[in-house]
């Protein structure tokens, strides 16, 4: 149980996106991981009705227990020691990430951050350069982190098209940011496990062969 997958909640218009998410977790169980599930405890930003794709007024959810639908129960809450525990985090898409970590989010005049206890998380996978991989609108907390610019992307070359910061060990696939077929989606989500696991491994190497070259100094 090597590899995070943080959640914001259920449904793609509050939360995270639900076929997303699955087919991170099948990609993930093909590889012979068993992911561990974790998503902030606090309160949704809005609730939508997936029917009409409107926002329901006086309607209160809550991140993790939302989320916990798309567990089936077997969740986590954030927490410091968890993520050191962690060796690679995944953050499927959804408008959950961008508007349930976010503070400020569509709102005029407000600074856009991210929501505390989510941005202590996610930093330190940051610091310590632990692969993220990112599916379509997963990536907004971590950009927003970053301090990087939201650009619309170009038109991908085909679903297994990553794009990849070798230097922070982050890899992204658009999902159904840019494709309508299922399949597609899952071919993109498939090859971004894969190549964040080829990257968690390469950083196991590289701590094992820096605390050999320790042990072996004078």
């Amino acid at each position: 149980m090597r590899i995070g997958v943080l959640l914001g909640g259920c449904g793609l218009y509050d939360g995270s996106d639900a076929q997303e998410s699955v087919l991170v977790l099948l990609a993930l169980e093909s590889e012979g991981e068993r992911p561990v599930l974790v998503a902030p405890d606090i309160r949704q930003e809005r609730t939508v009705d997936h029917l009409t794709t409107v926002a329901v007024d006086g309607e209160s959810r809550n991140v993790l227990r939302e989320s916990a639908r798309l567990a089936r129960g077997s969740i986590r809450g954030l927490d410091r020691s968890l993520a050191e525990d962690l060796e690679a985090l995944i953050i499927p898409g959804g408008y959950g990430p961008v508007v349930n970590f976010s503070t400020g989010f569509a709102r005029p005049g407000v600074g856009r951050g991210i929501v505390p206890e989510v941005e202590a998380f996610l930093r330190h996978f940051l610091e310590a350069r632990k692969p993220i991989g990112l599916v379509g609108l997963g990536e907004v907390p971590i950009r927003t982190l970053l301090g990087q610019e939201m650009e619309e992307p170009p038109a991908p070359h085909g679903p297994k098209h990553l794009t990849v910061d070798d230097e922070r060990r982050i890899v992204h696939t658009p999902g159904f940011s840019a494709f309508t077929r299922l399949g597609d989606v899952r071919t993109g989500i498939e090859a971004m496990v894969r190549e964040v696991m080829r990257l968690m491994e390469e950083r196991l190497r590289e701590e094992t062969g820096a605390r050999g070259g320790g042990a072996l100094g004078p």
